[in-house]
């Protein structure tokens, strides 16, 4: 009997830490001004800064995955199924990255994003929740 309480007070503590650690997951879509211009200087800047920011993460076990699209694509739209030799481009940005990250809720979330470097180039991120829909 008092193996069997024994066992069960260790699995319901092992229950407790891990539900404590669980975190949700967001996707953050960023986005690039396709078609900008800056010099050569301001881009290695922002690869620092993209650096350290990735590295950021990964230290405090926020980042999940990251993943960059080729800058190359083809879009295929509409009922007729056209054809565009390109990545999908609107209003003048594309979509440069995907970055899942591990946070407690949206305002972590958003706190995070806030610190991306893709604003240093008038790019955007979007945010969104994750749901497994794997189980």
């Amino acid at each position: 009997m008092m193996k069997y309480i024994f066992t069960i007070a260790i699995f319901l503590f092992s229950a407790g830490v891990f539900a404590q650690q669980k975190q949700n997951q967001y996707i953050l879509i960023i986005r690039s001004k396709a078609d900008i211009k800056v010099s050569a200087e301001v881009i290695k800047t922002n690869i620092k800064h993209w650096q350290d920011f990735m590295g950021d993460l990964g230290k405090n076990g926020k980042i999940a995955g990251g993943y960059r699209p080729a800058t190359d694509g083809v879009t295929i739209s509409g009922t007729d199924k056209t054809v565009k030799e390109s990545a999908y481009i609107v209003n003048g940005e594309v979509v440069s990255s995907f970055l899942i990250i591990n946070a407690e809720d949206l305002n972590e979330a958003k706190q995070i994003a806030a610190k991306c470097p893709v604003f240093e180039l008038q790019g955007n991120v979007e945010i969104r929740p994750i749901q497994n829909t794997a189980n």
